[in-house]
């Protein structure tokens, strides 16, 4: 029973403090770091646990979004670089989801393959920066099968005024 309080308790203390607004203005460049946090714990289904990063620039106005990136993964020699588009569902709100498509190319030794995959994002938003909390489900073309992966990162926005 305590259990169940405690879990309604968190959720509502939880939405009170998403609903307030960061900023008025949401119309930002960003720049950022994450890693595939299943596979720097877990591992993956052909490595161990490694270190799977994404760089990323992006921009953001209203509920458009954009971003560049790109990605290495040592361990499995594997890179990839792309782009998303998405939407973002409530702009200036703390807690912020974005849903995008992101289209990239994957580098391998041997040849280079498209890609795509579909992302849904939860971000939390301060002032001059995010930490987000990203589900990808990817059509690997390089090895043909359908990869679902869980990324974790840090974004600082720039470029806007407040």
């Amino acid at each position: 029973m305590r259990k169940r309080y405690f879990l309604i308790l968190l959720c509502s203390t939880l939405q009170n403090f998403a609903q307030s607004w960061v900023t008025t203005s949401e119309t930002y460049f960003y720049a950022g770091s994450g890693l595939d946090v299943r596979n720097a714990i877990f591992g993956g289904t052909v490595n161990s646990a490694a270190y799977d990063g994404i760089f990323s620039l992006g921009y953001r106005n209203e509920h458009v979004g954009f971003e560049l990136y790109h990605e290495t993964f040592w361990e499995i020699n594997y890179a990839s670089s792309g782009f998303n588009i998405g939407y973002v569902y409530r702009p200036g709100k703390r807690l912020v989801p974005v849903s995008d498509l992101s289209l990239s190319v994957i580098q391998r030794p041997w040849k280079s393959f498209p890609s795509l995959a579909i992302n849904n994002r939860l971000e939390f938003h301060f002032s001059r920066f995010f930490v987000y909390l990203r589900g990808e489900s990817r059509w690997r073309t390089d090895y043909d099968f359908f990869q679902i992966s869980v990324y974790g990162g840090l974004n600082f926005k720039f470029g806007f005024e407040n």
